[in-house]
This record gives structure tokens, C-alpha cells and sequence, in this order.
């Protein structure tokens, strides 16, 4: 340690010996007063002379990005710049989520049992209907075919009766949000009348003729209407059973009948080619008509083989 020394060298007075003492005494630290924590309000006597008790203290939370005034913790109301809490926000939320739900699982809020007994009435005609076509696919129900669409046809009256009361038990502008409800049993509807016109002219109906016969709009704009997807899915099921229609005429001895279905499905599928499907449900149906393109061909090319084809061909089988 270094002393304090006179210009010449020597010890310097008593003065600068007690300045040295001074610096070797250790820095006094001043004491850290503990936390303390909030004084609680203490109650105060209501004007009844009732001792109300205080509210405790909550820590406050900006509502909003750059909101300064805040709101309490956990609290659904609005702050005081006017905007809603997040918590707020979700509770609304699931208030309303739980409303759409019980409507797609039980029917409209306002008749819950209306559409679906609808719904319901139908589904048995278009069983009915479906049992009545099956008839084809025996071994004499090719010569029944004409009187079966004539039956089929009547069924349709049926139909149009139950669509128009369908249509008055909903609002008209919410189509969409009660579309499950007939979804599945509009698709099966369009697949048979789709499937009695083939059988009678062997050509692929039009969406608007469809809309003619259930007694529906084409256009959206009119209401109750028939949906694009809809229809391209049960022309998709028309194109699964005109397959299973290929392979019961050979076992019923009509030879020319699946090269005519052969012909009419591969322009079929030329047509779904030049849609742009998004990856759905309609899509997943497109998927499976390659599979009964496959099982036409394959029914083409054993009657080629066997030479069973020399109507539909002009005679080129008889000339080998």
C-alpha cells in the first residue's frame, strides 16, 4: 500500500495520515427495505350502516393491442376503448358453434323434426324407386325396361309433392346451412332420374332436366335448387351401376348393349377430365370411375375374343 509522501520524499503532516485512515475504512452499505406489499382497502359502512366488504384487487389486462386502459382479469366485459375482451370473444364463439351444431345434428331451431321427416319421406320413395329399376339387371328385365321407367316415372310425382313442402320448412336464404339434411337423398335422386332417362334414350340428362323433374330450380339464384356437386355425384353413381348394367347383358345374351355403355362412359370420363375437382369428397368419387372404366373394357374385350360382338361391330367378325 502506497503512502502519501511530501513533495521532497517525506511523510506528510497528521492531516494526510488521517486521510489514508479514512480510505481504508470499508464503504457502508445502506440497508434494502423488505417488499411491502399493498394496503387492502378496508371496508366501509354502507349508508344502511351495513359493513360492505372491498373488493379485492385484480391485475389488469389491455384488451386490445395498444389499448392502455384495460380490463380485469378473466372478465367478459368491454374495456373502455369499446373492444372486447379475447375471452369475451371465444364465449361468443362457442355459443354459436353450439347452436350450428344442434342444428346439423337435430334440424332447424325453429321446427326441429319437420325437415326430417321430409328428409325421411324421401328416402322411402327413392328406396322404392331403387328396388323398381333393379329389375333390369335380371335376366328378362331387359325386355321389361320401357314399363319400368313408365312406373319410375310416376314415382317422380311423388317426388315434386314431397320437394315443394321440403322447400317451405326453412328460410329460403339459408339453403346451404341446412344442406346435409337432403345432401345424401338429392344425390341418390339425381342418380335415378339420370339412370331412367339413359335407359330410355341412352344419352346423359342435363342438370336442368334434372331440376325439371324433382320439381326443383337449376338456378341458385331461385332457391331451392339442385346443387352442382350434387349432380356431378349422382351422375358419377350412374356410371358405377351402367358397369354392373354392361356385365348382366352379356349373362342376358345382349352383346351390344356394354359397347354402347362403353362408348357412353368413356366420354363421360373425357368430361370429368376437364374439371378442376378440389380434394374432396366429389373427388374421391372421380377417383373410382377409372375403376369402372377398367371393368367395361375388360367386358368389351372378352367379347371381342370370343367373337360374340358381330352386330355391334357391322359383321367385322364374320369376315375371320
Amino acid at each position: 500500500m502506497m503512502l502519501l509522501t511530501a513533495p521532497g520524499g517525506t511523510a506528510s503532516s497528521p492531516l494526510a495520515a488521517a486521510a489514508l485512515h479514512i480510505r481504508r475504512l470499508p464503504v457502508p452499505v445502506p440497508p434494502v427495505a423488505p417488499f411491502a406489499r399493498p394496503a387492502q382497502r378496508r371496508a366501509e359502512p354502507s349508508p344502511l350502516g351495513a359493513v360492505t366488504p372491498a373488493a379485492p384487487r385484480t391485475a389488469l389486462l389491455p384488451s386490445a393491442p395498444g389499448c392502455s386502459s384495460g380490463i380485469a382479469r378473466g372478465s367478459p366485459r368491454r374495456c373502455r376503448c369499446g373492444a372486447m375482451s379475447v375471452s369475451a370473444m371465444f364465449v361468443a364463439l362457442q355459443g354459436a358453434l353450439t347452436a350450428d351444431q344442434d342444428i346439423r345434428e337435430h334440424g332447424c331451431a325453429l321446427c326441429p323434426q319437420e325437415i326430417r321427416k321430409v328428409v325421411q319421406a324421401l328416402e322411402q320413395t327413392a328406396r322404392e324407386m331403387l328396388t323398381l329399376l333393379q329389375g333390369v339387371h335380371q335376366g328378362n328385365g331387359f325386355q321389361d325396361i320401357p314399363k319400368k321407367c313408365q312406373k319410375a316415372r310416376e314415382h317422380f310425382a311423388t317426388i315434386r309433392t314431397q320437394m315443394e313442402s321440403l322447400k317451405t320448412k326453412f328460410p329460403a336464404d339459408q339453403y346451404y346451412r341446412f344442406h346435409e339434411h337432403w345432401r345424401f337423398v338429392l344425390q341418390r335422386l339425381v342418380f335415378l332420374a339420370a339412370f331412367v332417362v339413359y335407359l330410355e334414350t341412352e344419352t346423359l340428362v342435363t342438370r336442368e332436366a334434372v331440376a325439371e323433374i324433382l320439381g326443383i330450380e337449376a338456378d341458385r339464384e331461385r332457391g331451392f335448387h339442385l346443387d352442382i356437386e350434387d349432380y356431378l355425384s349422382g351422375v358419377l353413381t350412374l356410371a358405377s351401376e351402367l358397369a354392373r348394367l354392361a356385365v348382366n347383358s352379356v349373362t342376358a345374351g345382349d352383346y351390344s348393349r356394354p359397347l354402347r355403355i362403353s362408348t357412353f362412359i368413356n366420354e363421360l370420363d373425357s368430361g370429368f377430365r376437364l374439371l378442376n375437382l378440389k380434394n374432396d369428397s366429389l373427388r374421391k368419387r372421380y377417383d373410382g370411375l377409372k375403376y369402372d372404366v377398367k371393368k367395361i373394357e375388360e367386358v368389351v374385350y372378352d367379347l371381342s375374343i370370343r367373337g360374340l360382338n358381330k352386330e355391334a361391330t357391322g359383321g367385322v367378325g364374320g369376315e375371320k
